[in-house]
């Protein structure tokens, strides 16, 4: 079976000339109606955070090294990173300075400091978080 060659076959009507209306049928399809707003995909209803949940995963994963993951959760992404990469930071110029013994004090410092204000910034940011859900201001 061939198809016929949309390209080589001629106009369905003859053109009309310039100056003349086109005297073809009438567009029979539907008029333009916008339509409503669709959802954003990804973007449900706004639900309040835990804040028992944004400290435990700031504590649980911390006692590991990695801390920052309760500020992602909370709302603060850019928070949860820079805990996330200057704990890292820190925790190797600590390892070189424990060749000259100040690295065995400053080490478990850093560690005890970060396993402090990661939870500390995490409950502040889902108190603000579900505050302003609370108050419309999202």
């Amino acid at each position: 079976m061939t198809y016929p060659n949309p390209y080589q076959s001629g106009p369905q009507q003859p053109m009309p000339a310039s100056g003349q209306p086109y005297q073809g049928q009438p567009y029979q399809g539907q008029p333009y109606q916008p339509g409503g707003y669709a959802p954003v995909p990804g973007q449900g209803p706004a639900v309040p955070k835990s804040a028992g949940a944004a400290v435990a995963l700031e504590l649980v994963p911390g006692l590991f090294g990695i801390f920052g993951i309760g500020n992602i959760y909370a709302g603060k992404m850019a928070t949860g990173i820079v805990l996330m990469v200057s704990f890292w930071v820190f925790f190797w110029i600590n390892v070189l300075l424990t060749f000259i013994v100040i690295g065995w004090i400053t080490l478990p410092m850093t560690w005890v400091a970060y396993l402090v204000a990661g939870p500390v910034l995490a409950l502040r940011a889902t108190e603000r978080y579900n505050s302003q859900l609370l108050s419309g201001h999202r």
